[in-house]
């Protein structure tokens, strides 16, 4: 029996057969069991990335073409609330608000305003709005969505710097006046090196008027609302760290107070000046911008007063002597400020001088030598040479014939509070004639010390002036043959010597 046979059928049995169908997943159907499945979740979620991205780019381009024209969210100029507003918008705002301009001044302990009228501040907005805006970037809208910016332009702003400047120096002298000033850079003995150190120099709270002005003055450029100083803007010491005059000094100084200088007197060291000594003399001096170094000649002087007086002061034979204090702090000072290390001589004063010693001395052991040529007398012990007592006297009055007896002679006798006793001069008594009292002179004394007889002697003569020993007072206002003596000197001889000590007069 012959059969239908449906062509179609078979011939889409044939293709399955030579091609099978494959499932395609993600929203490609499929063929299972005989049904046909619709598109899948994975192919939903695809749509709606595409269609959100796709929204946001519009609204991306819609938002840079609106910011063409308008300012960005979250943007100030010169303290205005600019956002979403157009230039024209701002550029009034900024007109409107000039005469209310104020930039508040704070840090450094400062705390003060400025206002348009101290700068004579005028604005073109519409200049100062267009340069503001070109400094945002519509194409970067969507980040200040959540930032602030402060646009600072100080394009169409003009204002008088000189009369900015002006008040300025006002306001900041004003405060100056309780601030602290700058210290410099300066040296310091360190006790512990020994050696003289920089101690660092240190800002105050001064300002400076020129770096304070200038910050300032930007900020009124920019019409910025706030100034803050910072250390930048405090004045500085004339004198910094690394100065070189002051390093100079301070290397200069410690040559200087490490020096030992010997001080002589007649070629032989008596003291050497050192660094404890010289420490307490030297300064490193700060004259404004110049740093140098100085020794004191006043320290100096009242130590040589203090000290050296009791080391050098002296005497021999013919003079005595004493510091020339003076001298010493004028002569020593510049040596030690250039440095000079080397042995000085000590200057001194001679106080008083006395006459050369009589030849001979030396040979004749203990005893009093008076020379009638110098009117000065010796006493000298056992050795011939070593003095224990000296002093001027007036002898024998020549031009009345009263000469004091030369030769060798020894004391006989010694006595306190005696009256002496002889005739005027002048007065003659002819043979036989009874002398008158008038006749007399009474003279008393505290210390008699004779070696002639009972009529010559040594004893004090209070009754003559100082300048009356020495000298040549006995030529014409002498005694009548005895030594008179300072009642200071009498008092000490008869201190010294005794019954039977030589006594050797001459000329």
């Amino acid at each position: 029996m012959a059969q239908l046979i449906d062509t179609e059928a078979n011939d889409a049995s044939a293709r399955s057969q030579e091609h099978p169908v494959v499932p395609v997943w993600l929203g490609k159907a499929t063929e299972a069991d005989g049904q046909t499945q619709r598109p899948g979740k994975g192919k939903a979620f695809g749509i709606a990335v595409g269609a959100a991205l796709a929204a946001l780019l519009v609204s991306y381009i819609l938002g840079v073409y609106h910011y063409q024209t308008h300012f960005l969210p979250g943007v100030t100029v010169g303290g205005i609330e600019a956002s979403e507003l157009t230039i024209d918008e701002v550029a009034q705002q900024v007109e409107d608000s000039i005469g209310s301009y104020s930039t508040h001044v704070t840090g450094n302990g400062v705390d003060f305003t400025v206002t348009a009228e101290d700068a004579a501040l005028s604005v073109n907005g519409k200049a100062l709005a267009e340069d503001a805006h070109r400094e945002t970037s519509p194409l970067a809208w969507p980040l200040k969505l959540w930032s602030h910016d402060d646009v600072t332009v100080d394009v169409g702003v003009t204002y008088n710097p000189s009369l900015l400047h002006e008040n300025l120096s006002k306001m900041i002298e004003e405060y100056n006046q309780t601030a602290e000033p700058p210290t410099n850079a300066t040296a310091v003995f360190d006790s512990e090196q020994g050696i003289y150190v920089v101690e660092p120099s240190a800002l105050g709270t001064m300002l400076d008027v020129d770096a304070t002005a200038e910050v300032i003055a930007r900020s009124v450029a920019s019409l910025k609302p706030t100034t803050t100083l910072t250390e930048d803007q405090l004045q500085r010491a004339e004198i910094l760290d690394e100065d070189e005059g002051l390093l100079a000094a301070i290397d200069k100084a410690n040559t200087i107070v490490t020096l030992n200088v010997p001080l002589t007197l007649d070629g032989k060291t008596l003291i050497t000046v050192g660094p404890d000594l010289i420490k307490g003399w030297l300064s490193v001096v700060e004259d404004g911008a110049t740093t140098y170094v100085s020794v004191s000649e006043d320290a100096i002087r009242e130590w040589s007063y203090a000290t050296l007086n009791d080391i050098v002061n002296g005497e021999n034979e013919t003079r005595s002597w004493e510091v020339n204090s003076w001298d010493v702090a004028s002569e020593l000072a510049p040596r030690l400020e250039s440095a000079d290390g080397s042995a000085m001589e000590i200057p001194t004063i001679t106080t008083s001088t006395r006459p050369d010693e009589s030849e001979g001395h030396e040979t004749r052991g203990r005893h009093i030598d008076v020379n009638l040529s110098t009117q000065y007398a010796r006493l000298y012990d056992t050795d011939g040479k070593t003095v224990l007592w000296r002093s001027y006297f007036v002898s024998g009055n020549e031009s009345m014939g009263h000469y004091t007896p030369t030769g060798d002679y020894e004391i006989n006798n010694m006595e306190r509070d005696v009256t002496l006793t002889g005739l005027n001069d002048g007065v003659v008594l002819e043979e036989g004639q009874e002398p008158q009292p008038g006749d007399y002179y009474n003279s008393f004394v505290s210390y008699w010390i004779c070696w002639l007889g009972t009529e010559y002697g040594f004893h004090d003569a209070t009754w003559r002036y100082d300048e009356e020993f020495g000298g040549d007072t006995y030529l014409w206002n002498g005694s009548h043959g005895c030594i008179n003596l300072p009642y200071s000197a009498a008092e000490e001889l008869y201190g010294l010597v005794h019954v039977g000590d030589k006594v050797h007069i001459h000329y």
